[in-house]
């Protein structure tokens, strides 16, 4: 009889929640389908805390950790009248040496004012050109990865090779690294940043914005523009590299380019179709000239050039260029050639 009058024994507060004993089988499946979604949802929002806010977290931190050391003498006065006095017993400049403790591949540095562009360049051999790719400036895998000069080019001014520099970055979606080279697509952006700052070890530089194109890389899409050149056979050569950028350029720029003109390319992931680029084509301030550019001249081009499969897939009608720049120039169609 005792057990009969026994009391009934008190389950855990977990057995709410887990499988249990006793439990009826649509109970069972009930606590089992919770459980799974729940999980999911941890999971989830744990990969998404960790994409959209630790990773971008730490990107910054980063960030801010080497341009307070490149931009520590940003605001001193500056009262030394020897140029000499920026550089050491090696050349280089002083304001690398201690980035290039943390890595000496950091080759140089780029600052777009008044946008996130604000990073060092790296650089690896050309036996592992996208080494940083998928890793920031302290070899860790990132995502976000590092800009990085291209393996083939020197920064040495009296280098072949250096006569055009390219430089690569992700475009991100959140817009750090090279993203906000994708608002170049605007006329009004462009007219607020028509310059930039980019210094490398060797030299500061600024640099003055003369295209905005757009390019594929997909042989379906035609044949693809090479604008991965680095270094020229002559001068004709050179100024149809810049004749076959400018026609393709989305504005008139008004800033013109000299043979003698060095000249860097800024490329990134762009998505108006599959494998597009987006590249911002830029020259080196002269010496003596004045850094600015006057944005009241800037236009759209009428006449842009995009590669065949825009045509076919957005439509409009492809515009007819001369074919090189000597016929462009003897049909009086140069108008951004610098005088001598």
């Amino acid at each position: 009889m005792a057990g009969k009058y026994a009391k009934k024994q008190k389950r855990p507060w977990i057995a709410a929640v887990l499988p249990w004993k006793g439990d009826r089988a649509g109970e069972a499946i009930r606590k089992i389908v919770f459980l799974v979604a729940l999980i999911t949802f941890l999971v989830t929002g744990g990969i998404l805390l960790w994409e959209m806010v630790i990773q971008p977290a730490m990107v910054d931190n980063k960030a801010n950790y080497v341009q307070q050391i490149y931009h520590a003498d940003d605001s001193q006065d500056n009262t030394a009248t020897n140029e000499d006095s920026e550089y050491d017993e090696n050349g280089n400049l002083k304001k690398f040496v201690e980035l290039q403790k943390i890595n000496p591949d950091i080759k140089g540095w780029i600052r777009i004012a008044d946008t996130v562009v604000d990073y060092p360049i790296l650089q690896s051999g050309e036996d592992n050109p996208e080494y940083y790719l998928y890793l920031d400036y302290q070899k860790n895998h990132s995502k976000y990865g590092s800009l990085f000069f291209d393996a083939r080019n020197s920064i040495h001014l009296e280098d072949p090779s250096s006569k055009s520099l390219i430089v690569y970055g992700h475009s991100m979606n959140d817009g750090r690294m090279f993203g906000s080279l994708l608002n170049y697509g605007s006329l009004d952006y462009y007219k607020e940043h028509p310059t930039f700052e980019m210094d490398t070890v060797k030299y500061n530089g600024d640099w003055k914005i003369f295209s905005v194109f757009k390019t594929n890389t997909l042989s379906s899409q035609g044949e693809p523009f090479n604008y991965l050149r680095t270094s020229f056979s002559s001068d004709s050569d050179f100024l149809n590299f810049i004749y076959q950028m400018e026609i393709r350029s989305l504005f008139n720029t008004g800033v013109d380019v000299s043979a003698d003109d060095q000249i860097v390319l800024l490329s990134t992931c762009s998505y108006e179709m599959d494998g597009f680029r987006t590249v911002i084509a830029a020259r080196k301030v002269r010496e003596g000239e004045d850094t600015t550019v006057d944005t009241s001249k800037v236009t759209w081009n009428s006449t842009v050039l995009y590669p065949d499969g825009w045509y076919s897939a957005k439509g409009g009608t492809k515009p007819q260029h001369p074919a090189t720049f000597e016929e462009a120039l003897a049909q009086g169609k140069i108008n951004w050639l610098a005088e001598e």
